[in-house]
């Protein structure tokens, strides 16, 4: 080979090893999160760790024990109230069985706070915690020993109600943040990205010792939640898995909004289920829709209805995702109000849909919700996570209709994206009206877009865009009705940016 020749190849070598060396710094950088890994725990609260102005009179309320019930008082069964060295698991689970063995009835909680370890619900017993008392998780990991503090499994007719609390005692499982809560505006705009890793250094990442959720209902049917707390949880707050025929209204979730993975509701795999008139502050997604192999479900779930809800979330405030192997469908989402606006950074997303795993999820619609301080208004994604297995390019979003969404302190576009191979079907955005934050407008130009089609799919690992109102692509049928975006004044994105969109309808 030529000498000339050989110097060229050469140089063109060093060329792509340097420019595929910076793709990868490149990358890297906006795929790796920051995380805390170890450390002893950590109690202490910070103002902005709990949401100060949570309306409880709203929701809650002095109720009288049900007449003409048999009724077991669990200081009748050895229950001390008030202690936190003495563990009353034995006194509260002596009166649930009680109640069960009788065929049904009421455990009576009050006169104060009991400290307990794991406890299961079981057929026709209502636990009725009065307002003002409550039962606690144990700091002993030792007694937490069913990974939650209320367990319940193929129960019929289950029932917590009374205006008091389940308490979780979540800062006692996790470890120091590495920064505490910011509880003013960043003094300039940051891209989200960067926001996202803002929000990380002030998670309470989990302690080893940390047990699981403060309730999980398995393959239960029948279930009421009225008139109650759930305060302070460890991981998932309500887990219904599998469950049929729930109602839930009057629930106050009062989260540490920087303790890790402290979803709200989890409705997994469930179907059939009303969750109505709750006030929901947490860390992570307020109200979640999951249908997945890993939770232990393998059939369709459906009819389930939010509305009436408020939710200050640090992440997605509805969400279906991110675990969808099986089928959701027929959901409905209404007259809400979604929020972050007094810690910063804000939360992620106001409505999330996601299909992940290989889940066919459709005939989805939200209407009527109102959002400040949440970086994008909607997020639609269809990709091919598969982390199941065997469900290689098997998902489907279709059927989908969001409208009537006001939004302000908007930080990127509503996000409608699929894959080469997988194309988000027939939605309908109506009755946009979306402000962004104040501050000066945050350029991020990029040609190229990553699908990230095989990873967790959020918002803003897809960073700023160049879109202010709507980033589409990998879509078909996808109408736009009466969207109005106002973006910062010094803005240099475009209103819309469509990718490999076929059938789209701007009216």
């Amino acid at each position: 080979m030529h000498r000339r020749t050989q110097k060229i190849l050469a140089a063109l070598l060093c060329t792509a090893l340097l420019a595929g060396a910076a793709a990868g710094w490149y990358f890297g950088v906006y795929t790796k999160d920051f995380k805390v890994t170890s450390g002893d725990i950590f109690t202490e609260v910070y103002e902005g760790d709990f949401y100060p102005n949570i309306p409880y009179d709203d929701y809650l309320k002095t109720e009288p024990l049900p007449a003409g019930v048999y009724t077991v008082d669990i200081r009748d069964c050895g229950a001390v109230p008030d202690r936190d060295d003495r563990n009353n698991r034995d006194a509260v689970q002596t009166a649930i069985d009680e109640i069960y063995a009788h065929g049904g009835g009421v455990v009576y909680v009050a006169g104060g706070s009991f400290t307990t370890g794991s406890l299961t619900l079981k057929s026709g017993v209502t636990l009725f915690v009065e307002r003002g008392s409550a039962l606690v998780a144990s700091r002993n990991a030792a007694d937490m020993d069913k990974g939650c503090l209320l367990y319940a499994e193929n129960a019929r007719d289950i029932r917590l109600a009374g205006g008091g609390k389940l308490c979780g005692e979540g800062e006692w499982y996790s470890l120091a943040p590495a920064e505490p809560p910011q509880t003013e505006p960043f003094a300039e705009t940051l891209g989200v990205w960067e926001l996202r890793q803002a929000y990380r250094r002030r998670i309470r990442f989990a302690h080893e010792s940390k047990y699981g959720n403060l309730v999980r209902f398995v393959g239960c049917e029948g279930v009421r939640v009225e008139n109650f707390e759930l305060e302070n949880s460890a991981r998932w707050t309500l887990e219904l898995n599998g469950c049929t025929g729930v109602d839930i209204c009057d629930l106050v979730i009062d989260n540490n909004r920087h303790v890790a993975n402290t979803d709200g509701i989890d409705v997994a795999g469930s179907s059939n289920v009303t969750i109505a008139h709750c006030f929901i502050s947490t860390g992570d997604d307020g109200i979640v829709l999951k249908n997945s192999e890993a939770l232990g479900r393998g059939e369709e779930m459906r009819d389930v209805t939010v509305r009436d809800c408020r939710v200050t979330s640090c992440t997605n405030a509805f969400k279906i995702g991110t675990e969808t192997s099986y089928a959701i469908a027929d959901v409905l989402v209404e007259d809400c109000e979604v929020f972050l606006d007094d810690i910063y950074p804000g939360g992620v997303s106001g409505v999330s849909i996601e299909s992940a795993d290989g889940a066919r999820v459709e005939n989805v619609t939200v209407r009527g919700i109102e959002m400040r301080g949440l970086t994008c208004p909607l997020f639609i994604s269809l990709n091919n996570r598969n982390s199941d297995g065997g469900r290689d390019n098997a998902g489907a979003i279709a059927n989908v209709t969001v409208e009537n969404i006001r939004a302000k302190g908007v930080e990127i576009p509503v996000i409608v994206t699929g894959t080469k191979k997988l194309t988000v079907q027939n939605v309908t955005l109506r009755d946009f009206a979306l402000t962004y934050a104040p501050g000066e407008d945050y350029y991020d130009y990029r040609p190229f877009v990553p699908a990230y089609d095989d990873t967790y799919p959020e918002c803003n690992r897809m960073r700023n865009l160049n879109a202010y109102g709507l980033f589409a692509r990998h879509a078909d049928a996808l109408t736009v009705e009466n969207f109005t975006v106002t973006p910062r004044a010094d803005t240099r994105r475009e209103e819309v940016l469509l990718r490999d969109v076929t059938n789209y309808t701007r009216v």
